[in-house]
């Protein structure tokens, strides 16, 4: 690839095939070249504008650009057309603009515009109305200027605007009206002279006998033409026209024959003296000698040169027709809407497109049935409120149904008026339904992540994944496989799908799954699977494999399905990696907790069955533990006697004051308590005395510190009370 040829042909057909875009990494993995290079690729296409770049997280994400260039778009206007920033620096002329001043653009962009080539234009008058445009007023006026030694008119509109970079500018355009001018001056001399006459007669007066020949035609067709009028009188208009034109005007002038009143024929072609072609408006009325006899006698009538006319009205249909196709191709949804009626009068190809119907339809709708179709709450509101108030209304979100789909769409609502009677409401919608995916899809990561935080078993784990992964991805069925004691991996639940009762050994999924990383396969990987090969869900067309990994070990894997083709995002990808390894961490939490709680069952099971009494007494002398046996030799269930003061609810009164003096004893150290056998007395529920044989060891903690006793007794039969 020739980066200082600007040829950047592959990384182009990349992000062509990818609409929804490519990271600078998936860019280099594809081009097969060094990711340094593509990124420097990639910030040359972002400066010339031929791609457009997304920022999420701190991946950057780029697209091909949708833009029509401005320099291009300049180029196409007749008008005369500057760019400048705030210090009154030219940063673009269009070629109109450097046609009038004979210089080239090199000269131009990047001097000021009262020092460089464009000091001729740029009078005090000039700059004044600059830098009130970029104080955000809109400037219009007339400039009066002399250029190759002729007097030059210019008409002049200043806009404010904001440039690519965020720097604040104008535009000034500048049309040349030297001639209209002149034209106006001419006709002011004209009036001055002939204004009796002017005020009855303003075209060349003609005459036409019954065969269309030209028996008189006022001294005005030479000005129109050049012909002298003795030099038309005898011929025929259609002997000065082009053949199909003359057939044309022929016809249409016979047609005229039976009307009654005036008529007129429109902008016919009329070849001059000189061979330059005119259009010419022919009006008249037929002649006719009386009502009684019928007599045809000819025509009388007028014609006026419309050349200017029609140029002007094709210059402004051709600029129409451009306008049309660029608003055609924009990729925003724009609809015009006619206030009086209520009718679409304009909708762009991207309308039709995004809401699937045809322009013929949609121009038959009025604006509310429309949005009524479609579910629309806040864009019927801005309507009505901009048809109110006049004010541009913003629709930052709104909720629409297209063809049985939920869509969401940013707009913007605003009023146009062309005339006294001619106003209109222009709407600018884009989709924003990729956005609200992406919001939503955030806040459900985050919910997700909320309820894995409280989660005590795996069970709670999949369960959670089952219900929200599905909502994260957009992937329809989910699946949860455990590790078995056969060392492969079996369903053990799913939602949504067919999945296949285990994963095949050895196979690409089980292979991935051991490895213990997440994987993707979308639209383009499925095809890593060989064509016959046991796919983990019927009829997948794409897979997400979430391995689930607990000391170093996968004892479970989440699989995500869609039998519709999935391509996801570098943002999703990014979501569904971390959810992965976040299930993994609090999995293997669980998993722990799930172990140390099944040791702990097995230990208190070992003690209930033994037939000793087991109890644990605190320093501040609460049973913190006592066996089932103990319990129920004391008469208590186990809860009932957890959390007691073992001295002042089991030993007796009589006893008391010395086994708390013991008891002191065996806290502080005092006693070597290994191997001594001791009796004391127990006081039952009933009330009842039992002597029993005691075993004491200090309980302690990380530090040292005594933190209580474990005592183990025998009951001692026929034995009185002891110490």
């Amino acid at each position: 690839m020739n980066e200082s040829a600007g040829d950047f042909s592959d990384i182009l057909t990349l992000l062509k095939d990818n609409p929804r875009g490519m990271s600078v990494t998936e860019i280099a993995d594809a081009a097969h070249l060094n990711r340094n290079t593509i990124a420097r690729y990639m910030d040359t296409l972002l400066v010339s504008g031929q791609v457009e770049m997304r920022t999420f997280g701190k991946a950057k994400v780029f697209f091909i650009s949708k833009r029509v260039p401005v320099s291009a778009m300049l180029n196409l206007s007749s008008e005369m057309v500057l760019l400048i920033d705030e210090n009154l620096k030219i940063i673009q002329a269009n070629e109109a603009l450097l046609s009038f001043l004979s210089v080239d653009s090199e000269n131009v962009v990047g001097s000021l515009v009262y020092s460089g080539p464009c000091n001729l234009l740029c009078g005090d008058v000039l700059a004044d109305h600059i830098r009130r445009a970029l104080r955000g007023d809109t400037v219009r006026g007339e400039l009066r200027i002399f250029h190759e030694g002729r007097e030059c008119y210019l008409d002049q509109k200043i806009y404010p605007m904001v440039l690519a970079d965020g720097r604040p500018g104008v535009t000034v355009i500048l049309d040349d009206v030297t001639d209209h001018k002149n034209a106006e001056a001419a006709l002011e001399r004209s009036e001055a002279m002939f204004r009796r006459l002017v005020e009855t007669v303003r075209d060349c007066i003609w005459s036409l006998d019954e065969d269309a020949v030209i028996r008189y035609i006022s001294p005005q067709i030479t000005e129109i033409c050049g012909y002298a009028p003795e030099e038309l009188i005898g011929h025929s208009f259609t002997e000065f026209m082009p053949a199909g034109a003359g057939s044309r005007f022929s016809w249409e002038l016979a047609a005229e024959l039976s009307k009654e009143t005036g008529f007129t024929l429109l902008e016919f072609p009329f070849i001059c003296k000189n061979g330059s072609r005119i259009y010419c408006e022919f009006s008249g009325t037929p002649v006719i000698l009386d009502e009684e006899s019928g007599m045809f006698l000819g025509y009388n009538g007028a014609l006026r040169d419309v050349t200017d006319r029609r140029n002007a009205e094709q210059s402004v249909k051709r600029w129409k027709l451009f306008l049309d196709g660029v608003m055609h191709n924009i990729p925003g949804i724009i609809i015009v809407t006619d206030t009086k009626t209520d009718r679409i009068v304009y909708t762009n190809l991207s309308a039709e497109q995004y809401l699937g119907i045809n322009r013929t339809e949609l121009r038959s709708l009025s604006i509310s049935k429309l949005l009524s179709r479609l579910g629309s709450t806040h864009l019927a509101d801005a309507h009505d409120k901009v048809k109110a108030f006049g004010k541009p209304v913003n629709v930052p979100e709104d909720r629409i149904v297209v063809n049985g789909t939920v869509c969401y769409v940013s707009a913007r609502v605003l009023r146009m008026v062309l005339s006294a009677d001619r106003e209109y409401l222009l709407t600018m919608a884009t989709d924003i339904s990729d956005e609200v995916a992406d919001r939503n899809r955030q806040l459900q990561t985050r919910e997700l992540a909320f309820v894995l935080e409280g989660v005590t078993t795996t069970q709670e784990i999949w369960n959670s994944a089952l219900e929200m992964l599905p909502k994260i991805s957009g992937f329809t069925a989910v699946a949860v496989y455990q590790r078995s004691i056969f060392d492969d991996y079996i369903l053990f639940m799913s939602k949504g799908g067919r999945f296949a009762p285990a994963i095949h050994r050895d196979s690409i999924v089980d292979r991935i799954i051991r490895k213990g990383e997440p994987a993707i396969f979308d639209t383009y990987r499925m095809g890593l699977f060989p064509e016959g090969t046991l796919s983990t869900m019927d009829n997948a067309a794409s897979l997400v494999l979430m391995p689930v990994v607990h000391e170093s070990r996968t004892v479970a894997c989440i699989v995500l399905g869609s039998t519709a083709p999935q391509s996801p995002d570098t943002v999703l990808r990014g979501i569904l990696m971390s959810t992965s390894f976040q299930i993994s961490t609090v999995a293997s939490r669980c998993l722990l907790q799930e172990k140390l709680q099944r040791e702990r069952d097995r230990t208190r099971s070992y003690l209930d069955i033994a037939g000793v009494m087991l109890v644990v007494v605190r320093r501040d002398g609460v049973i913190e533990m006592i066996n089932r046996y103990g319990a129920k030799t004391l008469g208590y269930s186990e809860s009932e006697l957890i959390g007691r003061n073992w001295f002042e609810d089991v030993v007796p009164a009589h006893a008391r004051e010395a086994r708390l003096q013991a008891f002191e004893q065996l806290l502080s150290g005092m006693v070597d308590v290994e191997g001594d056998v001791y009796s004391g007395t127990v006081l039952c529920s009933d009330g009842t005395e039992k002597s029993i044989r005691w075993r004491n060891s200090l309980l302690r903690e990380e530090c040292g510190t005594v933190a209580g006793v474990v005592s183990s007794g025998e009951i001692i039969p026929d034995e009185g009370a002891g110490r």
